[in-house]
């Protein structure tokens, strides 16, 4: 430096602080993207009409408890919600259906002909199915998958509510428990996870310490009491649900015994919408 100047040209110094200037503006200015909105699934619940429907009633009054009047949406995280659409009885198949021919042969059509609603677009239909000998067969108690419909995605589930799933003889404690199950592993299907957050390895399988602890009641007005869980003689009060794990959401532990991490439970008092709200 000589003569009093700085080793670098003024106009150099102005362009230096304004670069500097510009990246801070910019660096301040970032926002974080904003929230995905909540996906909302439309629940539709369908049976076969005269045949193993006569708790149809009770049922809708369960889901009801469950999706408006309990903490299960929480669940989700904000991802998604599900609404309830009311309950259809369509007309049998005429035949037994396995669950890969279900949505195609009876499901489908009955959307074609009107007899049961075409979800809105701004929703993701869900069709959970109660049924079973002799119109339905599926290996297990409860089963799930994904159908096109008008050209996008749908879940449907399946409640297999035939004698052979009723561990104490009461149908409508397995109708509650498996409903609530397929609900919930349909819904993270969609959304791209592993379907088994309410299955064994929220210790419902056999292999797992208190496996009978998964089992809870839902008290809402009108629910049962006294309700036999199926598990070691056990009974709650309530409709029948199991606790979930997001631990089940990965793929690669669902032979995993896990912890049960969010407990389904009814609205408090002081917080009677709290079945409205997605996010925790």
């Amino acid at each position: 430096m000589r003569g009093g100047q700085l080793g670098w040209p003024a106009p150099r110094i102005m362009l230096w602080w304004a670069s500097l200037l510009a990246t801070s503006l910019a660096a301040g200015c970032k926002t974080d993207p904003p929230p995905q909105p909540t996906r909302v699934f439309g629940l539709y619940a369908v049976w076969f009409e005269g045949s193993n429907d006569g708790n149809r009633a009770r049922v809708d009054t369960f889901l009801d408890c469950l999706l408006e009047g309990s903490n299960f949406n929480r669940f989700f995280r904000g991802e998604a919600r599900v609404e309830p659409r009311g309950s259809w009885a369509l007309p049998r198949p005429g035949r037994k259906l396995d669950r890969d021919e279900l949505a195609e042969a009876w499901l489908l059509p009955a959307i074609d002909r009107g007899d049961l609603p075409a979800a809105p677009p701004d929703e993701t239909p869900l069709y959970l199915v109660f049924g079973g000998h002799p119109d339905l067969w599926v290996g297990s108690c409860g089963r799930n998958g994904t159908v096109t419909v008008d050209g996008r995605t749908a879940g449907f589930g399946i409640v297999r509510n035939g004698a052979e799933c009723w561990p104490v003889g009461d149908m409508l404690r397995t109708e509650t428990q498996i409903a609530a199950h397929e609900i919930v592993e349909t819904v993270d299907r969609v959304l791209g996870y592993g379907t088994c957050a309410a299955g064994g390895s929220c210790r419902g399988k056999a292999i797992c310490e208190d496996r009978c602890d998964t089992f809870t009641g839902l008290q809402c007005p009108g629910a049962p009491t006294g309700t036999y869980t199926g598990c070691d003689g056990g009974r709650v009060d309530g409709w029948l649900v199991q606790k979930l794990t997001y631990a089940g959401r990965d793929r690669s532990r669902c032979d995993e015994c896990a912890g049960c991490d969010f407990t389904i439970e009814a609205c408090p008092p002081e917080a009677p919408d709290c079945g409205r709200m997605s996010a925790p």
